[in-house]
């Protein structure tokens, strides 16, 4: 350890190292704190300092070659100011290192998250893995900017997916940044938080009272009974195809007339309200349960007796049971949802979706308030039940009436009718 005017001269000139010794430290004798450190083949400049805490810091200002004694003396005056006005270098550049990359942060923090409360993990998993983190992975949370979230809405847009997918992709990044901030690991705005939505367009497939009556005619006789009350399930009441697919006996409440989702699409527990006749699908469902347990064990009984050893596969938790795997739930509506569209005449295009679609359409026209809806569909949030609103024309005419009425301007046997109508509405 020595003591003098570090230059680049000075530097040069110093006698290589004895054996045996690893590193000299030379300390600036006009600049405290600035420091030179030579070893075998090398010669770094160090600035050190004391933090708030009083506890010794070092700063590398760079090798001799790559910058010059003067250029790192420079440096060093620069970061001694910071210090004495309460900055501390080192630890800005370990805040800085620490920023995790949109790779790590998705992997560590994002989808353990997301998989803990949302059903709809494994399509947040897709959009990141496919999309997301090949354009983005590689920068920390810090780095990414408002013209790399437009890049990326401009190659989702380009691959040619429909716009409420690309809605799906911007909307997962929008809230991963908003959950980094909230956890505080990186500083700054959200790059995500006005990512350019695109307007989606709905598709307006509902079905009339005569189509549901005739697709309720085919589903009664079609050769899957089971698929099929699943699919009447569905038509009366709105719920998603995995709700009803997934329902498990233990689920349902048919004294209080519910059936209880225990992790919903929002991961949140939801009640789906039963109607009389979504009541009577469920008893006939629960009659076919108590043969085929009697069928069981009446197999069992006889293999017993004849003294065969066989497998007991129990009883089927499932409301909709599997044909060919026993304990499961059926795998799936397709065949007997082709049968029941040709049946019905219904249009080859009609999703099972749009069940959904047209329940709520029915509650619409029949006058129920959009929060009733929500609730019943399970919408978290109301925008999403607004689509509805226009499938109640006649009931928001009757209100846009009023008005006229209040003023007198209906013609006087309008307004009779518009009188004798609130009578009877308040009888």
């Amino acid at each position: 350890m020595g003591k003098a005017v570090i230059t680049s001269a000075a530097l040069r000139a110093l006698a290589p190292l004895p054996a045996g010794v690893v590193k000299f430290r030379l300390f600036d004798s006009r600049l405290h704190g600035f420091i030179a450190e030579q070893r075998r083949t090398t010669i770094t400049l160090y600035f050190r300092f004391k933090d708030q805490r009083g506890r010794s810091r070092e700063v590398k200002l760079g090798r001799l070659g790559d910058v010059t004694a003067e250029q790192a003396r420079k440096r060093a005056e620069q970061l001694k100011a910071e210090v004495s006005l309460g900055g501390d270098p080192v630890a800005a550049r370990e805040k800085l290192r620490a920023v995790p990359s949109v790779a790590e942060f998705a992997a560590d923090r994002y989808l353990p998250h997301v998989r803990e409360r949302l059903r709809s993990a494994h399509n947040i998993d897709a959009y990141l893995r496919r999309r997301i983190l090949p354009a983005l992975g590689r920068k920390a949370l810090d780095e990414v900017t408002v013209t790399d979230v437009a890049e990326l809405r401009r190659k989702l847009v380009a691959e040619g997916l429909a716009p409420g997918t690309v809605n799906r992709h911007l909307a997962t990044l929008r809230a991963m940044f908003n959950l980094a901030s909230k956890w505080e690991l990186f500083e700054g705005r959200n790059p995500a938080a006005s990512p350019g939505m695109l307007r989606e367009e709905h598709r307006d497939l509902y079905l009339s009272p005569a189509e549901t009556q005739a697709l309720v005619k085919a589903l009664d006789a079609d050769e899957d009974p089971i698929a099929a009350a699943a699919l009447a399930l569905l038509i009366v009441t709105g719920a998603r195809r995995s709700e009803i697919i997934l329902a498990k006996w233990e689920q349902v409440d048919l004294e209080r007339g519910l059936l209880v989702v225990p992790r919903s699409k929002s991961g949140k527990p939801r009640y789906i309200p039963l109607s009389p006749v979504a009541v009577g699908i469920l008893r006939r469902q629960d009659s076919l349960r108590r043969l085929l347990e009697a069928d069981r064990l009446a197999a069992l009984a006889e293999a017993e007796a004849s003294g065969k050893v066989v497998g007991d596969p129990g009883s089927n938790p499932y409301v909709f049971p599997s044909h060919r795997r026993p304990g499961k739930s059926i795998e799936g509506l397709r065949g007997v949802w082709a049968r029941a569209k040709k049946a019905a005449g219904l249009p080859a295009d009609l999703r099972i979706h749009d069940l959904r679609h047209s329940f709520a359409s029915a509650l619409a026209n029949a006058g129920t308030p959009l929060n009733e809806i929500g609730t019943v569909l399970g919408h978290s949030q109301l925008s999403t039940t607004q689509r509805y609103a226009h499938h109640s024309p006649q009931r928001l005419i009757a209100t846009a009436t009023t008005a006229s009425r209040a003023w007198n301007l209906l013609p006087e046997a309008k307004q009779a009718e518009g009188v004798a109508a609130e009578t009877g509405d308040a009888a």
